[in-house]
């Protein structure tokens, strides 16, 4: 009964985890181009907001942590280090949809479960056999192949997207083995309580930096100003959820798996991102 009960878990994080990464990523993309909200650090800094918060409310109220004590500072440090990998990987994936379309960014991080095996390797010494290589080159060379020639090439938004992407694969292996090790204790609400404040500081940090016009914009004042935040808070929301699932699929499955299914995720955010933003692909 218990298996019955963890599958059940697993596919109800798997297929929500779906869901979310579908809704996220082409509302981003709305608030980023048809929107002109060019602050995409600004907007992750305020998704991480979001996250803190909500979590902190949910550890009070309905979830309180399993064990009671305080986290252990060497298990803070190691959040500190996945937070950083976080920040930059989410940073540079929005500001290569400045430069390309979602269907392009998609395409070209079908690269990360390969990314992810050799990171394995380098970063816990875990060795995968010739088999589970070759099956995993179809997935990843079948979607990158629909890039070449892709309409709206730009170096810059390919660059981005490719450092994005292996910081992704560092970060899903951090937060398995912050999950799974047991003298961490973490569950994914505190794991998410903890990575979200580390990384406020660095995103606020960063966007005062780069995105300092967000301070005069008239925009984010004006008229239709009330809906844009409206748009960025749900984005927010979305992110809080999203980040959970992402935390779950990762503790019920792996790694790997976790960048497998982002792979299956691809395919149908090009869809969705055809239907709405109806941009040309050859």
């Amino acid at each position: 009964h218990g298996m019955s009960g963890d599958l059940r878990t697993t596919a109800a994080s798997v297929v929500s985890w779906f869901l979310l990464n579908i809704a996220i990523g082409n509302l981003n993309g709305w608030i980023l181009k048809h929107h002109g909200f060019s602050y995409p650090v600004v907007l992750t800094a305020v998704h991480m907001l979001c996250c803190w918060l909500l979590s902190a409310v949910c550890l009070v109220t309905i979830l309180p942590p399993a064990d009671p004590r305080p986290t252990p500072v060497g298990t803070v440090a190691k959040v500190r280090t996945l937070a950083l990998a976080f920040c930059a990987s989410v940073a540079l994936g929005n500001i290569a949809l400045r430069y390309i379309y979602v269907s392009f960014a998609q395409m070209v991080s079908a690269a990360s479960p390969f990314f992810t095996m050799l990171l394995m390797g380098a970063m816990v010494g875990k060795r995968y056999s010739l088999a589970q290589y070759s099956a995993i080159v179809p997935m990843c060379g079948g979607v990158m192949m629909c890039t070449v020639g892709e309409i709206n090439f730009h170096m810059l938004g390919f660059t981005a997207v490719v450092a994005s992407t292996l910081l992704r694969g560092v970060k899903s292996i951090l937060q398995g083995r912050l999950l799974t090790a047991p003298e961490e204790r973490l569950d994914a609400m505190l794991l998410l309580y903890h990575m979200s404040r580390e990384s406020l500081l660095p995103l606020g940090l960063y966007s005062s930096l780069v995105e300092y016009q967000a301070y005069y914009d008239p925009q984010l004042s004006g008229p239709g100003a009330p809906r844009l935040w409206g748009l960025v808070l749900l984005s927010g929301l979305v992110s809080f959820f999203l980040n959970l699932a992402n935390f779950l699929v990762t503790k019920h499955t792996s790694a790997v798996m976790l960048q497998v299914l982002g792979n299956v995720k691809v395919v149908l955010s090009i869809l969705v991102s055809l239907l709405i933003f109806g941009n040309r692909v050859s």
